[in-house]
């Protein structure tokens, strides 16, 4: 495994602030040197183009939360013990990189493919989620959980994961909230959700 220098941390870090301030399209690569604080030369020097930098960005996301994502709701366990590992290890995913949201949200608005075909590959693996949603189907047949269509599950329990990501800054804004109490917010979070989806889910 190649060393990632401190230089390179350092323009991926500048990169990331830029792209998901202005997404691909906006972001220039002047602007993502002098964040880094170094000279165009050098930033070339590293990554030849903007579509080289974005790509490792984005694949550096996809292989944090894909695997997460695939741990969490394969192997043993119930839909509500599945579902309760995504639900903490996300929010601790996103708690540590709390930008993801808005640059895959983004990025996916503009129709970039590639990314949406990575994301895909990733959670093709062992056939993971169509197995989630088949025991979902069955749990429901055996009278564990309500008849809930397993793709409405799925987009609730992702979007009560991310959106408090995604309205961050408008929350803040609003009510006031320091950093530090919106992530004491986001650990609580974790309990709030599952409490929620049990009531929701389970008969």
């Amino acid at each position: 495994m190649v060393r990632q220098t401190d230089t390179e941390t350092q323009i991926l870090e500048a990169a990331k602030k830029i792209f998901v301030q202005k997404g691909f399209a906006g972001a220039r690569m002047q602007e993502i040197a002098n964040e880094a604080k170094i000279n165009k030369s050098m930033l070339h020097y590293y990554f030849r183009s903007k579509e080289l930098l974005f790509e490792k960005i984005m694949t550096s996301y996809i292989e944090m939360t894909a695997p997460n994502f695939i741990n969490a709701i394969s192997g043993e366990g119930t839909i509500i013990e599945k579902i309760e590992r995504l639900v903490s290890t996300h929010i601790n995913t996103l708690l540590k990189n709390p930008h993801i949201p808005m640059f895959i949200l983004h990025e996916l608005s503009q129709g970039r493919k590639n990314m949406i075909v990575m994301m895909k590959q990733r959670l093709a693996v062992n056939n993971t989620l169509p197995v989630f949603m088949n025991q979902i189907i069955k749990e429901q047949e055996e009278g564990v959980l309500k008849q809930v269509l397993p793709h409405h599950l799925m987009l609730t329990v992702m979007s009560l994961i991310v959106f408090p990501f995604i309205a961050k800054p408008i929350f803040q804004n609003m009510l006031e909230i320091p950093d530090a109490f919106y992530n004491q917010i986001m650990e609580e979070r974790k309990e709030i959700v599952m409490n929620f989806l049990k009531d929701a889910l389970l008969k």
